[in-house]
């Protein structure tokens, strides 16, 4: 059975997930309490211990003389309706992974669940060696986790022990794999086939709006 949130806590997740993009840091729990329409703050507080014991939130350590800081989780923003953008990822030779800010983008519903449970997350692409297959500098790609995609698929790969990360088309040479670029001023990365951790693969490639 599908899990289901509170009402509350739903509206003060959204709370929380608007204050994140409008990077205006997390709110004080009178304020999130003023949103929601909860007048005790005592009250706000057990939500959110509620949010972060189920797996919606997760709570830092408090420095001194400041709140606690709360971050949404893979789970929170999908409640709300997003999906969270992770980081960065070449479309070169490669990239060291770069974590984002926390970042989330509105996709229609029936991209956002899968019917085998697999998760998904944005990753923004870097470069232009999958310009042929329509993934350019800036794009956003929809990631579906999956260690065993097909050969011609595109995936997100890492490398290095995972210090480097790719996307790039796969395929299987017995012992070897190659990570193919789209793009002839790229060359064909080829790796043993143990050094390479598949993440998932491309099911969407979103383009945003060029300034």
């Amino acid at each position: 059975m599908d899990e289901v949130l509170h009402p509350r806590r739903l509206k003060i997740l959204e709370v929380l997930a608007r204050a994140s993009r409008e990077g205006g840091g997390v709110p004080a729990e009178r304020e999130i309490g003023h949103a929601v329409g909860l007048k005790s703050s005592q009250t706000v507080h057990h939500h959110l211990l509620a949010l972060e014991k189920d797996g919606y939130v997760e709570r830092g350590e408090a420095p001194s003389r400041k709140r606690r800081p709360v971050r949404i989780t893979a789970k929170g923003w999908e409640a709300v309706g997003k999906v969270p953008l992770l980081g960065r990822i070449a479309a070169g030779r490669g990239l060291e992974a770069v974590p984002t800010e926390d970042e989330a983008y509105s996709l229609p519903s029936e991209l956002l669940v899968t019917g085998n449970g697999k998760r998904r997350y944005l990753l923004r692409s870097v470069g232009d060696s999958m310009v042929g297959a329509r993934i350019e500098d800036g794009d956003m790609l929809l990631v579906e986790e999956d260690e065993e995609p097909s050969d011609g698929d595109v995936v997100v790969a890492l490398l290095r022990g995972g210090d480097e990360v790719t996307v790039k088309r796969l395929y299987r040479e017995g012992e070897t794999v190659r990570l193919k670029p789209r793009n002839g001023d790229h060359e064909d990365i080829l790796v043993p086939a143990d050094e390479v951790r598949v993440q998932g693969r491309v099911v969407l490639v979103v383009h945003p709006p060029r300034k």
